[in-house]
Parts: C-alpha cells; structure tokens; sequence
C-alpha cells in the first residue's frame, strides 16, 4: 500500500546542508542589531533605501527592517532552512512584510560572490568560526569601500570575533580606532521552549551583554 509515502516525503522536506543549527535558533545580538538600526534609522529615513542581511538565520533583523520602514529587505543565509522559517515568519506572524523581504541563498565565506547591493548591511551573531569571522571582515570592507553601513552583532564566547577584528584591523589599518565593539544588550529566551510554549502569549526574555560594530565610510 502507502507504506513508502512517509519516507518520500521525508526525503523531500528541506534539510540542513552542513548540520548546522545555529541558523534556526534566535540569538541574543539580532535583537541589539535590530534595535540599533531602528534607533539610527528611523521611519522616514528607511523609506527609500535597502538593508542586506547576511546570515541571516530566522531573520528578526530582516523583519524589524522591514516593519521599520525600508524600501526592500534581502535576507541572505547559505542554509535553506533558516530562510523558510523566515518567509513563514513574514507572512504569517509579523504584519505586512512578506512583500519587502527577499530571501537568497549566499555564503559569505565564497569569496567570488560579491555582496548583493544594500545602503545597510547587517549580521547578528554570525562568527561562530575563526573562517567565518575572517570572511565578514572581508565583507565589512567590502562593504563600506562601496559606500555601505556595516552594522554587525556578536554574543559572548564566540570563536571567530577575535579572528574579525584582527582581519580588519590587517586588510584595513587605516580604520584605526573605530574597529572595536561597543557594548549593548540583546535579549533571548530565559530557558529552552517547550512543546507547549506556542500557547503562551508570551515567553521569559533573557537580557545578556552583547558586541556591536556600527561601520561606515563618514566614521572612519
């Protein structure tokens, strides 16, 4: 009979890549990200321009972006996973901002790849690796060469944040002092979700100390 339906369709749904789960789980710094670029950004001033996240995982810098007023939203991840949970997330649960936000698939780490075109370029908690925290220091300056902000996030007793700024500071020496972190706060879940914290109108948020590097070309 059906016996194999199960397993087909087991076999079609989309999997992780690498078995990497980091970009299915909110981390602290996307909430100080998103905040810092709702602060410095506001409404009207997002009105017009694009905001490129790269790595973005479930996306909540994305969505803030869109929500807060930008014209059009490119959410990137090398992972297809993460980019489903965030187009589930826009059209279901955040208000109007399925039509704001594409989602591509774009490793920072493949060098021959440029950067899609953005006025803003944001990360959160990506630098889970020395390799990857060499590659966004290659893409912050390549970045900010072209004219765009750079705003990056990093949570506490990540591997490749050191790895970061001494690639910055070595590929671009004459940015000097404004390559450093500044402290912020970013929130997460208290303890691990249960099955039924779906019903909850709410869940315990966990404030924690974050990094944030906010880069462009008029501070430098």
């Amino acid at each position: 009979g059906g016996g194999n339906g199960g397993s087909d369709a087991a076999d079609s749904a989309p999997a992780l890549n690498q078995g990497d789960p980091y970009g299915s789980v909110l981390w602290p710094s996307a909430s100080a990200v998103a905040s810092r670029l709702l602060e410095s950004e506001t409404h009207q001033s997002l009105s017009g321009k694009t905001v490129l996240e790269i790595g973005a995982g479930t996306g909540l810098v994305s969505i803030a972006a869109a929500l807060g007023g930008a014209d059009e939203v490119v959410a990137t991840d090398y992972e297809e996973v993460p980019l489903m949970l965030l187009e589930h997330a826009a059209k279901n649960l955040n208000g109007p901002t399925r039509d704001s936000i594409e989602t591509v698939l774009f490793d920072i780490c493949d060098r021959s790849a440029p950067l899609p075109p953005a006025d803003i370029v944001v990360a959160a908690d990506i630098m889970y690796e020395s390799k990857t925290g060499r590659a966004t220091a290659h893409r912050a300056l390549e970045a900010v060469q072209r004219g765009s902000r750079f705003l990056i996030g990093c949570s506490p007793g990540r591997p490749g944040q050191l790895a970061f700024l001494d690639e910055l500071k070595k590929i671009a020496p004459e940015w000097g002092k404004s390559v450093s972190f500044e402290q912020a706060i970013g929130k997460t879940e208290e303890s691990p979700r249960k099955d039924n914290d779906c019903d909850n109108e709410s869940t315990p948020l966990l404030e924690l100390d974050v990094k944030l590097m906010d880069l462009h070309m008029s501070k430098l």
